[in-house]
């Protein structure tokens, strides 16, 4: 059994009830100072860990990039252990991950790109006034040695079913199927959660050490641990990326697009469902609502149920290959019981920024969601988002990209159709880019355990 209280929060158990959060970002040039303020945070319970006995108004976490551990005084011999990913950094990664173009580094928002950043501060408000106040009382910590990088990165979730299921720009429930993990407790874990499937069909939970170091992972083994153990034990490796939605661009797509999908579908469309609806739903995967296409292909629902697989619609007819939602969770779709995906599950803990604009109307402002993954490996991230994101051979699509965040600048998606009720096949032609990166980088999330080895300047490899 590990020790849940010593894993920092927002990684097994999610935030999803503190609806406001602020990102900010420090630079270290003084150690001492850097130790002394981890000492401070640590001493007055301010680091908020993954298991609370009574829920706080508001909560602090932090992550360091490699540049961050290194400004913090590590030793060399133990900075060379952590992952090749990690020590380069999102931005030399930019073109692994399809940061290219306008999603290139060179046109990130400050400070991801002119500044390195050390340390991430991370907080979260069940309101907006706890939030302030939480930080103001950290500022207020901060000694010379350590700089604020601005501006800081406020993010706020938003929903429109009362506040039951979160909501991204583009319209549809998000935080669904994040992984269903062995041994957190009932009670932090959400009812959304789905664990990988198996030949039966069953679900079953992922090891902790998919996500959590020091624990065996799928086939018992334990992803490579940075030294020394201390250090790494109970913690976890975050992806944190600022990505930009144009949601206008979107919805022009849909709609420019809905009259041609419109007249595939014999008979006229379902009742109830636009086309603008049917056909942004084939290419997310899901419905807006979160009702699933597999088990509910001709109307949304309201409905998350969780427990379905793709194997049963192996061409497509009701959740094309090429979907988003197939794409970066494909479940069982890609054969072999799902073991072919079991090791890249990612928890997921994204807030959306920006003012969600509604229907017909027009603006220019900037929104979009802070991207938060966390997993034992930055390869996990990175074959999704390298394999499955910004290719599509492994879903029978060539080089199409996925159709809501892939890298295609006039991509295109093969909508299949459906013999059960006589819709023809559909393909979306010069699909624009979305989703563009705006900023983002990798970070080592410590225990807490690990967070005083760090405030006391005494970390050896050995």
């Amino acid at each position: 059994m590990f020790d849940f209280s010593s894993i920092q929060g927002n990684i097994l158990r999610g935030y999803a009830s503190f609806q406001h959060a602020r990102f900010i970002c420090l630079a270290i040039g003084d150690v001492g100072d850097a130790r002394r303020l981890m000492q401070k945070l640590l001493d007055g319970g301010q680091i908020t860990p993954g298991q609370w006995q009574e829920k706080p108004d508001a909560t602090l976490n932090l992550a360091l990039t490699f540049e961050g551990l290194r400004a913090f005084g590590l030793p060399e011999e133990s900075l060379a252990t952590f992952p090749a990913e990690f020590r380069e950094g999102m931005k030399v990664r930019a073109k692994v991950l399809g940061d290219v173009g306008k999603s290139s580094p060179q046109h990130w928002d400050e400070p991801w790109k002119t500044s390195r950043v050390h340390i991430l501060v991370m907080i979260y408000g069940r309101t907006m006034d706890a939030l302030e106040e939480r930080c103001r009382t950290f500022r207020k910590l901060l000694p010379a040695g350590i700089t604020e990088l601005g501006p800081d990165q406020a993010a706020e979730s938003f929903s429109n079913d009362g506040g039951k299921t979160r909501r991204e720009h583009f319209g549809f429930a998000d935080g669904l199927s994040n992984p269903d993990v062995q041994d957190v407790p009932r009670e932090a874990a959400a009812s959304k959660d789905i664990g990988n499937p198996d030949h039966s069909g069953r679900f079953g939970k992922i090891p902790l050490g998919e996500f959590i170091l020091g624990y065996p992972g799928e086939g018992g083994d334990l992803a490579p641990m940075p030294l020394p153990n201390l250090l790494a034990h109970n913690g976890t490796y975050m992806v944190f990326r600022k990505l930009a939605q144009n949601v206008l661009a979107f919805r022009d797509y849909i709609r420019a697009q809905a009259e041609s999908f419109s007249r595939t579908i014999p008979g006229g469309l379902p009742d109830g469902v636009s086309a603008e609806d049917f056909l942004a739903a084939k290419m997310m995967g899901r419905w807006q609502d979160g009702s699933s296409l597999i088990e509910h292909p001709h109307k949304p629902v309201k409905s998350l149920a969780n427990s379905f697989g793709y194997a049963d619609d192996p061409a497509g007819a009701r959740c094309p290959l090429g979907a988003h939602v197939r794409r970066t969770n494909p479940r069982d779709a890609l054969g072999f019981g799902g073991k072919t995906m079991s090791r890249h599950r990612l928890i997921r803990r994204g807030i959306t920024y920006g003012k969600f604009l509604p229907a017909g109307e027009r603006d220019n402002e900037s929104r979009g969601i802070i991207f938060i993954a966390f997993n034992s490996g930055f390869d996990q991230f990175e074959f999704v988002q390298r394999f499955w994101v910004n290719f599509g051979d492994d879903f029978e699509q060539g080089n199409d990209t996925d159709p809501i965040v892939g890298v295609g600048r006039r991509g295109q998606m093969v909508i299949p159709g459906d013999e059960a009720t006589g819709r023809r096949p559909f393909i979306c032609f010069d699909i624009p880019r979305f989703v563009e990166t705006k900023g983002g980088d990798y970070f080592f999330v410590p225990s807490l355990a690990a967070l005083r080895l760090l405030a006391s300047g005494r970390v050896h490899a050995s």
